[in-house]
């Protein structure tokens, strides 16, 4: 038995197959088969050629109606023109010898110098009759006798105006004016107008009118398909000179993320030199690789000196456990001070570790995108008597001062600044000599560059200062300047870093003032809210983080 035959003699494998396939979406299957349907190309070239399209329809519809009304209007104006001349031409008399009941009817006569040609000539057919019908009084031309037929006059009787009328009589289509002639001394008795004594009857063919419209349809259509073609192929080859610049940039944005090498985040796409929306795009995706570039580049570093930092540790701890486990294997019992020394660097590397790990995770979830600052209303000078009485417990001499002269209130988050303070506290206090002094000052200010109410927290120390080539690294994550921050002094390289995570969630920025041997002089600006500080509820949008107007110093 087949594969094909053992799969149709499953239960169920039929229903499983016409499943999958009906279950796929009709657009799907359409975009797949003919994918041309669906590209940007083949959209602006279906759009150009439709409107196109419609406007020669529109303009063809609009002039072919204009020529068939001035084509039936020119035929009415001849017809009319021709009735009103036979009009002038007729005259009417007495019958000598009426009729019974029909005594002092009227006839209609001919004036004996008209002369027809001029209106025959013309392609217009008359006939006259009288009132009373039957024979024709007066019959020229070549459509005289196809119209009007006594069915046609019995249809039209009584006639009070002049008719215009479109008949078609033996495959002839005529145009037709039926013009009712009245007595000029005679009234009719119950409606007390002229009384009618006969009518003019002209006609014309409308072979030419509608052998003129058939060739304007025909040159419409042509003009039509002509100008459809002409507009797809245009609009095809325009739209692909006009996608050229958007394909060459979706290409190379293709060779950069197959790419996966790091050297192709370095390449960049080719900005035309026309400067309209094409080069706009290629500069902004320009600046999206510059940004994906630096940030590739900022987490390999990051890596690295994460790594690094814990295998320094990590390192220690194997080393003095490789000691005793060779001590015990040798048979030789390790002294009690070699154990109580090995298992103090343990711990003391386990603790570093520990709170490199706790600085990381606090890093990543400042920087994470739900992290949200500014819960409630916080007054800053009580979270600065919080920091200073923690920050107390690291002292080894210095002289710690708080500087809150009066009460500062704003919207945040309280832990957050609490470790703000308290992150600058440490570091000033690690940096710092025993008989140098930290101060830290809590106040309003005017933020000179930005010119906003900000709430200010200042942290200075008499420390051994900073080089200014340093500064702008300062927030740079395991960043050290050399000879003044290094891995002995017990930080872990990201203090700063997280500080400067937790400012920014409050919209706020910090500037950096230090020099060798002049301490290092730290100023955080948190803008306040713009209503009042009392009010315990804000609007929901006062809440959300407003984006710094400038950048820290350290990032300039």
């Amino acid at each position: 038995m087949s594969a094909e035959q053992g799969l149709q003699s499953q239960p169920g494998a039929s229903s499983i197959t016409s499943r999958v396939h009906h279950d796929e979406p009709q657009e799907s299957m359409l975009r797949r088969r003919v994918p041309f349907l669906f590209s940007v190309r083949f959209g602006i070239t279906a759009w150009y050629a439709g409107v196109l399209i419609l406007t020669i329809a529109l303009l063809g519809i609009g002039f072919r109606m204009l020529l068939v009304r001035a084509l039936e209007q020119d035929a009415q104006d001849r017809l009319m023109d021709a009735a009103l001349t036979v009009r002038e031409h007729t005259d009417e008399e007495i019958v000598s010898n009426p009729q019974p009941g029909r005594a002092g009817a009227r006839r209609i006569e001919i004036v004996p110098d008209f002369n027809v040609q001029s209106i025959l000539l013309s392609g217009v057919s008359v006939t006259i009759m009288d009132a009373s019908g039957g024979e024709p009084v007066f019959q020229r031309g070549a459509y005289s006798e196809l119209w009007p037929t006594e069915e046609d006059i019995q249809e039209l009787l009584p006639l009070d105006e002049p008719r215009f009328m479109t008949t078609r009589v033996d495959n002839y289509s005529l145009r037709s004016l039926a013009m009712p002639i009245f007595s000029t001394e005679q009234i009719d008795r119950q409606t007390e107008q002229p009384l009618m004594i006969g009518m003019i009857f002209t006609t014309e063919s409308l072979a030419t009118t509608n052998r003129m419209l058939g060739q304007l349809n025909q040159i419409l259509l042509v003009s039509g398909i002509v100008g459809a073609g002409i507009a797809s192929v245009g609009g095809w080859v325009l739209a692909g000179r006009a996608l050229a610049p958007v394909n060459r940039i979706m290409n190379s944005a293709d060779d950069i993320a197959k790419d996966r090498s790091p050297a192709s985040l370095s390449r960049r796409l080719e900005v035309p030199r026309t400067g309209d929306e094409i080069a706009q795009l290629a500069e902004t995706f320009n600046a999206m690789l510059d940004r994906i570039e630096q940030a590739f580049a900022t987490q390999r570093r990051f890596v690295a000196d994460a790594s690094h930092e814990l295998r320094t540790p990590l390192t220690s701890i194997k080393g003095n456990i490789d000691v005793l486990r060779r001590q015990l294997s040798s048979g030789r019992m390790p002294a009690p001070e070699d154990i109580s020394e090995a298992l103090g660097d343990v711990g003391r590397e386990s603790e570093r570790m520990g709170r490199l790990v706790e600085d990381l995770l606090a890093l990543a979830r400042n920087e994470s995108a739900g992290f949200r600052a500014g819960h409630a209303v916080v007054s800053l000078d009580v979270l600065a008597r919080e920091a200073v009485r923690t920050a107390e417990g690291l002292l080894k001499g210095q002289r710690l001062t708080l500087h809150a002269p009066e009460p500062v209130t704003l919207h945040g988050s309280g832990d957050q600044l609490v470790q703000v303070m308290l992150i600058l506290l440490d570091n000033a206090i690690r940096h710092t000599p025993p008989e140098g002094t930290v101060d830290l000052w809590i106040s309003q200010d005017i933020d000179p560059v930005d010119d906003v109410a900000c709430a200010r927290i200042d942290v200075e120390d008499t420390g051994q200062g900073i080089d200014h080539e340093h500064l702008p690294h300062l927030f740079q994550r395991f960043y050290r300047a050399e000879g003044a921050r290094d891995r002995h002094s017990g930080g872990t390289g990201l203090g700063l870093a997280i500080a400067l995570s937790i400012v920014r969630a409050h919209s706020g920025w910090i500037d950096v003032e230090s020099a060798p041997g002049a301490g290092t002089h730290f100023t955080v600006w948190l803008p306040l809210p713009e209503q009042p500080e009392d009010e315990e509820e804000r609007p929901a949008s006062r809440l959300m983080p407003r984006v710094p107007r400038r950048k820290p110093i350290s990032e300039e």
